[in-house]
């Protein structure tokens, strides 16, 4: 599938999900699955009188950071909500070498890191 009709599809599963309740929290998160090779959108919601969900908009079936970048900018046209990330520690955007992940909550993505090194 192109970026284009992928971000259109997010986009519209974005905006199904976004009911623009009062004191409600809205981010997109995005997942990179290293097993299964693979990028998991969620929407996340909070209120602080409901219980928060993460709910699931798509599956990326490839793990080509250029790609999702040019996805990544398709969907901050259409939406501002916050998108957050998840599994990207030590990987950085191909096109300006930024870190994707800014930093790590305590144990975060410190099994993976430490998997990777023992492999080099």
């Amino acid at each position: 599938m192109s970026p284009d009709k992928e971000a259109a599809l997010i986009n519209k599963r974005i905006d199904a999900s976004f009911k623009r309740l009062i004191n409600t929290r809205y981010q997109i998160n995005v997942v990179f699955n290293h097993y299964s090779k693979d990028f998991n959108f969620l929407m996340y919601v909070a209120h602080p009188k409901k219980r928060s969900r993460s709910i699931p908009l798509h599956t990326v079936e490839t793990d080509d950071l250029v790609y999702l970048e040019s996805l990544i900018k398709r969907i901050q046209a259409h939406t501002q909500l916050t998108i957050t990330y998840t599994g990207f520690v030590g990987e950085k955007w191909p096109s300006d070498l930024r870190p994707i992940q800014k930093a790590s909550v305590a144990g975060d993505d410190t099994q993976y890191l430490r998997e990777k090194n023992r492999g080099n």
